[in-house]
């Protein structure tokens, strides 16, 4: 224990709860949010995996693997280490287990059906990629992904 205590700091200190066991919400455009766990040692699943993880991806990558391949491993992992639920707010305010498939039903959590969101949602895997490694976003209870479009002017 130190002899110091530092007032005003608390914003700046790791959140160890978030990251590893409760997650942040990280909300989509469209009304969709994923409950999201960071890719830290505070994350036990992906403390668990992360040797396995880069093995793959250097292998992957040894082997000149296209962009696409590699993404589609990391949703993977994604959706078992990371991702750990979601749920969708209608334009109405209703809220719903999960986004809606084409009948309107809504499509409950399951680490597969969050697998095939990441490969199929490309603006959902760039949120969850570009967050998940940075312990700054793990403070508090939600994040708004910001998605920048690209125009020709």
């Amino acid at each position: 224990m130190s002899d110091y205590e530092f007032a005003n700091v608390d914003h700046l200190k790791r959140d160890l709860a978030i990251e590893g066991e409760t997650g942040t919400e990280l909300g989509l455009e469209g009304g969709i949010t994923l409950i999201v766990l960071a890719a830290t040692d505070a994350n036990p699943r992906w403390k668990a995996r992360r040797e396995q993880i880069r093995a793959e991806l250097n292998r992957l990558s040894n082997a000149m693997a296209d962009g696409r391949r590699s993404r589609d491993y990391l949703a993977g992992i994604y959706a078992e280490t990371i991702v750990k639920g979601w749920h969708y707010t209608d334009a109405d305010g209703k809220r719903h287990v999960g986004p809606l498939d084409r009948a309107g039903n809504a499509i409950p959590f399951s680490r597969d059906a969050c697998k095939a969101f990441l490969q199929q949602v490309d603006d959902a895997y760039s949120a969850v990629d570009a967050i998940i490694y940075d312990t700054k976003n793990f403070r508090g209870a939600r994040i708004e992904a910001v998605v920048e479009r690209v125009g020709n002017s």
